[in-house]
């Protein structure tokens, strides 16, 4: 059964569980209205160590093929991130989102249907001055000698996106964070007081969620739950299949002062994506250079029902990334940045997304319930809309019509129909169990195994 969703009255207060993108963007929405009781609770101090939107980096793009309604929302953010880089200018912080443009790579000399569609869109819609399309391989070296190698080894077709670029996505977080306490939102981020037990229902009405119940044991009442739990909510709440917890693989690099010179002038870059899966950064402040791959992911499903759960460096402390993707990484990285072969892997990590089954987010009044919302299905492209998606939920949860509450609303896919996003390698879903058991390539990574003495010392064993 389907139940009926009513908007929320002013004075009503909106409980938020998930202090991250979707959580804290909307937290900030509702306080600018000044006419809720806005609360948001979170198991860790925000930003949450293990939460998708805790990172160095992620790519901020309007570069999506045929899903125009996210090159539009990208449009509408750029504006806002700008803003931004000028509240910090004001307090003497550095910007969170930088203009470095970013550079997709598709291969076999010509584009994949995926850059072409992306091209095309951009330029229809008015903004083909952001576009610029190399009609060469010598025209990709000429602008971007670091990536010689790569147009040698066959990734020699390729556009800049000069619009585009990447933010700091943990100060990114503090700085929405700064914005929803100066507005008056509360705030609940302890272990056990902010840490989400359970829905609390109202005892006579088992499909009315009244408050939230937190695992110190003590029941909050609000008039609307917002779950924006990122890759948890399909084990908090039944998502009827919808979203499913996936892990990505992520590394680091620590380069050398010479080699750092030259990759912190880099553009973000995507490496054929949608056939390879993967991306990276131009070294940060730090000197730290992450490269990622953005494909079906792994899976870490519970004992108990199946669903797949994050395993994160909070839980499993000692956790890196599984040792068949540092093959991968050795193997892309091999033919596209040569000169990482001789570098060390500094730090690695498996970051979960709350994957859809369509790609696209799920933001909607839950069916099952009366006065619950979900705020999920990230898919790995939430973060970039960080200073606006919350507007859009705002709309949501006030029960206005718009294009983004049509197309974020509740779905009832079938798995099989799953689709992914148009940017993703291997959509197929050969999606592989974390760590299991009799599978070598699933296992993670020990830390000397991230050590390039180790890779030329044991080509047998990786």
């Amino acid at each position: 059964m389907t139940t009926a969703y009513t908007p929320p009255s002013p004075g009503s207060k909106i409980i938020i569980v998930g202090g991250g993108c979707f959580g804290l963007s909307t937290a900030y929405a509702l306080a600018l209205k000044n006419q809720y009781e806005v609360w948001v609770f979170d198991r860790q101090a925000i930003p949450a160590n293990d939460a998708a939107s805790c990172d160095i980096n992620k790519i901020v793009r309007m570069d999506y093929a045929n899903d125009t309604l996210y090159m539009h929302l990208m449009v509408e953010a750029f504006g806002l991130w700008r803003q931004w880089n000028k509240e910090r200018a004001e307090k003497d912080l550095g910007p969170v989102f930088h203009q470095s443009g970013v550079l997709l790579f598709s291969g076999k000399d010509k584009f994949s249907d995926f850059e072409k569609d992306c091209m095309k869109n951009i330029r229809e819609a008015g903004y083909g001055h952001f576009i610029e399309e190399f009609t060469s391989p010598e025209q990709i070296i000429e602008k971007f000698p670091q990536f010689r190698k790569a147009v040698e080894n066959g990734f020699n077709t390729a556009y800049l996106n000069k619009e585009g670029g990447w933010c700091n996505s943990s100060e990114a977080v503090k700085h929405i964070y700064n914005k929803c306490l100066e507005l008056g939102v509360n705030f609940v981020t302890e272990k056990d007081t902010g840490c989400l037990s359970s829905l609390y229902c109202d005892p006579k009405d088992p499909t009315a969620v009244v408050g939230i119940k937190t695992e110190d044991g003590k029941i909050h009442y609000g008039d609307r739950v917002l779950l924006a739990t990122g890759s948890w909510t399909g084990s908090v709440v039944d998502m009827r299949k919808q979203v499913v917890a996936t892990g990505q693989q992520v590394i680091h690099f620590q380069p050398p002062q010479h080699l750092r010179r030259e990759w912190e002038k880099l553009p973000v870059w995507c490496g054929d994506l949608s056939n390879t899966g993967y991306y990276g950064f131009p070294c940060n402040a730090d000197g730290k250079m992450k490269i990622g791959k953005h494909h079906s992911g792994y899976l870490n499903p519970r004992a108990s029902d199946e669903v797949s759960v994050p395993r994160t460096q909070v839980t499993h402390i000692g956790d890196t990334i599984p040792i068949g993707a540092l093959r991968e990484f050795r193997e892309f990285m091999g033919k596209f940045l040569p000169e990482t072969t001789n570098l060390d892997i500094s730090f690695g990590r498996v970051c979960w997304y709350s994957d859809s089954v369509d790609g696209d987010f799920v933001i909607s009044p839950h069916p099952d319930y009366k006065n619950l919302l979900v705020a999920c299905g990230d898919s790995g492209h939430g973060l970039k809309f960080i200073p606006i998606i919350g507007f859009k939920i705002r709309d949501i949860i006030e029960g206005v019509d718009t294009q983004y509450s049509r197309a974020w609303k509740w779905r009832n896919m079938q798995t099989q129909d799953t689709k992914l996003d148009g940017l993703r390698a291997d959509s197929l879903l050969q999606r592989l169990i974390l760590c299991e058991e009799n599978n070598a390539d699933a296992r993670m990574c020990h830390m000397d195994e991230f050590k390039a003495s180790f890779k030329h010392q044991n080509t047998a064993k990786i």
